[in-house]
């Protein structure tokens, strides 16, 4: 049971336990509506170093990923796949996103042709924009 003061010297006492339960609960909303973006990274692709730092990786929007490890092998979204088969996902993809862009991830001590080989796939299949991924000294 509280008692009301007659002195004026201690004032009013503001109950803080409401505005509390206000801002966890905002917290965990802008934690819940907030989307992390995943970036697929396949670490044993070492990616050789452009010296001029000019990043040649400016694709957005419906972007994927090829990567090409230093043994030849070419991964997608983390599945191997061969020559053949990544053409016809590539065909497929493209007829569902006409304005999707490849970004080449290649290893820098693979082979000339494992790149040449995704560029032609890429060129054949049709898709409008393919970059190569390159590391940028800072």
């Amino acid at each position: 049971m509280r008692f009301k003061s007659t002195s004026s010297e201690g004032g009013e006492l503001i109950n803080i336990s409401s505005m509390i339960d206000v801002m966890f609960i905002l917290i965990i909303f802008f934690l819940v509506t907030t989307t992390f973006k995943e970036e697929e990274v396949d670490h044993l692709v070492n990616l050789p170093t452009e010296s001029r730092n000019q990043s040649l990786t400016q694709a957005k929007g419906n972007l994927i990923k090829v990567n090409i490890r230093e043994n030849g092998a070419y991964l997608v979204m983390g599945t191997q796949m061969t020559e053949e088969q990544l053409s016809k996902w590539m065909e497929a993809e493209t007829e569902r996103k006409p304005g999707m862009k490849v970004l080449i991830r290649c290893d820098k001590e693979s082979k000339h042709l494992y790149l040449a080989n995704v560029m032609s796939i890429c060129r054949h299949v049709g898709v409008p924009q393919a970059n190569i991924a390159v590391r940028t000294e800072r």
